[in-house]
């Protein structure tokens, strides 16, 4: 009798040990029941760990709780002034908030910001700016789970 107590028990944890495991990777492919999406680009909140951004490849992000992703790119080479142009999108542009500033070689105060304003056109925050030589600096934040694309492109 003790024995098909044991084989019962043990049949009872092989059987939850293989529940666990299947609703572990059920919850690893969906994300879990309700779970926010995570942000890859993790940690980009401030200058030191700020994502580099490849000119014309969109990088998606995801507004964290008390959140702000902060990306950077460089201008091209050369020796004029080179133009671009940030672009946010969301389905929700109304949660993101996109301000765009620059850090330029031998610049005592770090981050200037030049005043260039962030224009919503449908699903799309954009700003357009000129610099010629430095780092651009993006900073993007909003409500809590909002999720987009951010993108740079240099004429």
């Amino acid at each position: 009798m003790q024995y098909g107590l044991r084989l019962g028990r043990q049949r009872r944890a092989r059987f939850a040990a293989a529940a666990l495991l299947a609703l572990a990777l059920v919850q690893l492919a969906f994300g879990g029941c309700g779970a926010a999406a995570t942000d890859k680009n993790e940690p980009n909140d401030d200058l030191n760990t700020a994502h580099v951004l490849a000119p014309g490849v969109p990088v998606d992000g995801v507004i964290g709780p008390d959140d702000s992703d902060v990306f950077q790119c460089d201008t091209p080479e050369g020796d004029g002034i080179q133009s671009f142009i940030v672009t946010v999108q969301t389905e929700t542009p109304q949660g993101i908030e996109l301000q765009v500033g620059a850090s330029i070689p031998d610049a005592w105060e770090g981050i200037t910001w030049p005043g260039w304003k962030a224009v919503t056109k449908g699903d799309r925050i954009e700003v357009t700016g000129t610099l010629k030589k430095g780092t651009v600096l993006m900073f993007v934040k909003g409500t809590s789970d909002t999720t987009y694309s951010i993108d740079i492109t240099w004429k």
